[in-house]
């Protein structure tokens, strides 16, 4: 190991097929930073091939846990981690692609230039790839197609528009250096280990659809953790669609934007993001959303990051150009 510090990169698998693999391959053969492992955290899979793990190039560097309930993507990553078990958490999709090799030196080195932060998401470029790339083979670089658009942060959206746009890019463009910015995306997060547990993790009742990246950033902006953007470094990520079995599942989106409102924003604003989602129609949803919400832990978890609380939803919202409309009222 050197005086390297050690990384950890946790895949949340959940039927991700040979995506998983090929995300395993390219992290082994575009790697340069001397200590880190990756762990696949699987969780309700029945649908990807594992067996890859025991070849050769993977003994030593990836590890697998799996859990035969699902525990969604909070859950899995979560479950990937433990205290003292790293210096560097590196929490990235299971299809995803990366191709500078000092891509986790950069990361590393953002972590430790910037300690009092929560998080760095890397530029995010997405990609298509049409069908299913072939078992144990590589992928055919003439069939992936890079999307003109790039990810590097988002901020809290209000549903104006569609009950499924939550969120918003956020973007810096010809940024030299790392910026603020309100959350990640959850394609692709970088951490000191040791603010990820003093944090809280990730929400484990937030199932899926980023809400549990947006969730760690709010609580940790309102506790004084800023997050930031770092445009030097990038990492590929497919693009996955309702054309391949990818629906919309709005009661987990509401879910995920409701918890989080009750749990960190003030009683005018969690009454907005139900009269919004309300307004187009999914009244069932909005139900269901509820009622997981008023299952869960949210009025504990508020009482207890308010008493830590350096800054309130207004000042965050503000600090990102938040507004209502003057119809949501």
């Amino acid at each position: 190991m050197g005086t390297e510090k050690h990384a950890k990169i946790i895949l949340a698998c959940a039927n991700e097929g040979e995506w998983l693999r090929l995300t395993v391959e390219s992290i082994l053969e575009n790697t340069d930073y001397p200590s880190f492992e990756v762990v696949i955290s699987a969780n309700g899979d029945e649908h990807t091939d594992f067996s890859f793990v025991k070849l050769a190039g993977c003994r030593g560097r990836v590890s697998l846990r799996e859990s035969t309930d699902f525990l969604g993507i909070g859950g899995a990553r979560n479950a990937g981690v433990e205290p003292g078990d790293a210096e560097y958490y590196i929490f990235l999709d299971a299809h995803c692609l990366v191709e500078d090799r000092s891509w986790l030196r950069r990361a590393v080195a953002c972590l430790d230039a910037h300690p009092g932060i929560s998080m760095v998401q890397p530029e995010v470029q997405e990609f298509t790839y049409p069908g299913s790339p072939a078992p144990r083979e590589p992928i055919d670089p003439s069939r992936l197609r890079r999307l003109l658009h790039c990810e590097y942060s988002v901020r809290w959206a209000w549903p104006y528009g569609e009950p499924y746009l939550l969120t918003e890019p956020m973007t810096r463009l010809a940024a030299p250096e790392p910026w603020e910015a309100m959350a990640g995306a959850g394609m692709a997060s970088f951490m000191r280990a040791e603010t990820f547990h003093r944090l809280g993790r990730f929400d484990v009742e937030v199932h899926g659809w980023f809400h549990e990246t947006m969730d760690y950033c709010v609580r940790a902006w309102l506790l004084g953790f800023p997050m930031l953007s770092d445009p030097s470094i990038r990492v590929l990520h497919l693009r996955k669609t309702e054309a391949v079995k990818y629906p919309r599942n709005y009661v987990s989106m509401f879910h995920g934007l409701l918890r989080t409102a009750y749990k960190y924003l003030s009683p005018r604003r969690m009454d907005l993001a139900e009269v919004l989602l309300r307004r187009h129609g999914r009244d069932s949803e909005v139900d269901q959303a509820l009622e997981l919400v008023e299952r869960g832990n949210w009025l504990a978890e508020r009482s207890a990051h308010a008493k830590a609380r350096l800054h309130d939803d207004d000042w965050l919202f503000a600090k990102f150009g938040v507004y209502e409309e003057p119809f949501a009222g």
